[in-house]
């Protein structure tokens, strides 16, 4: 019966393993051959435990089968199975005392829980470390001249912005508002905030010269919906690019944009 626990167990353990790997390198893996890689893989190692070319054996079916027996495979599933393997087994060894108490049936299921808390935390750290790189390729400076004020700001170009101003199709851009609130005059500060969203086309609190600048634009919210909101008319600086006639908006409850951004650009800016 012994023997069984531990076939289990290391059935298990190469499930977790495959699962992962699939997801970190994006492969897909029918199911059926996610257990049969799992199984003959489990299988070989407890019948030949100890055995470290029977263990070799043993690494090279769980991949081939889940993948298929190429040498690229190898490099590119191998070296995720081997540090997942490392990080999991890592952890047991060092929560192993911890566990020596429990019935066998639990320890081999909190063990399983263990592993797949461990590769749960070490992928979304992976992705969102991936994420952060891919974003700061996406970083720069702009500067902004709109009506007597020029701002120099740190800027992220979204690729997912491709807001236009609905009669002129000109690009809009997002500005934190309260990230740039001290390099505003401070007659225009007190204007955007005595703007309220629920009279989006009331806008007497601006100067007549600075409501010819002004245009209405909707937004689409995170929630699905749609908001109007003023959008500035400006000239836009990004690198050794200059824009003319597009606009801003500035967002007064914005989350934090990605790497701390002043303004998120459109991605007009990124193709002309």
């Amino acid at each position: 019966m012994y023997a069984e626990w531990i076939l289990l167990m290391n059935f298990l353990m190469n499930l977790v393993l495959l699962k992962f790997t699939a997801t970190m390198t994006n492969a897909i893996i029918p199911i059926w051959r996610l257990i049969l890689a799992a199984f003959c893989s489990a299988m070989i190692a407890v019948l030949f435990m100890g055995n470290i070319f029977m263990l070799l054996v043993s690494f090279i079916l769980l991949l081939g089968i889940a993948f298929s027996f190429k040498w690229k495979i190898f490099y590119e599933q191998g070296k995720w199975i081997l540090i997942a393997t490392l990080l999991a087994g890592g952890l047991l060894t060092a929560l192993q005392p911890f566990l020596l108490a429990s019935p066998f049936f639990a320890y081999i299921f909190i063990c399983f829980g263990i592993v797949c808390i461990s590769l749960t935390v070490m992928r979304k750290g992976w992705f969102q470390k991936l994420q952060q790189v891919a974003q700061s390729r996406y970083v720069t400076t702009s500067k902004v001249e709109l009506l007597d004020m020029q701002l120099e700001l740190l800027t992220y170009i979204d690729t997912g912005n491709e807001c236009t101003e609905p009669f002129s199709q000109a690009p809009v851009h997002f500005i934190s508002f309260k990230t740039v609130q001290s390099m505003l005059s401070e007659e225009f500060n007190k204007c955007l905030l005595a703007w309220n969203e629920q009279e989006p086309y009331s806008l007497t609190m601006f100067s007549k010269e600075v409501q010819k600048r002004i245009r209405i634009v909707p937004i689409t919210t995170v929630q699905k919906g749609t908001v109007l909101v003023p959008a500035f008319r400006a000239s836009i600086s990004v690198g050794d690019k200059a824009y003319s006639n597009h606009y801003v908006v500035f967002t007064k409850n914005d989350a934090r944009f990605p790497q701390n951004a002043q303004m998120i650009a459109h991605v007009f800016v990124l193709t002309n």
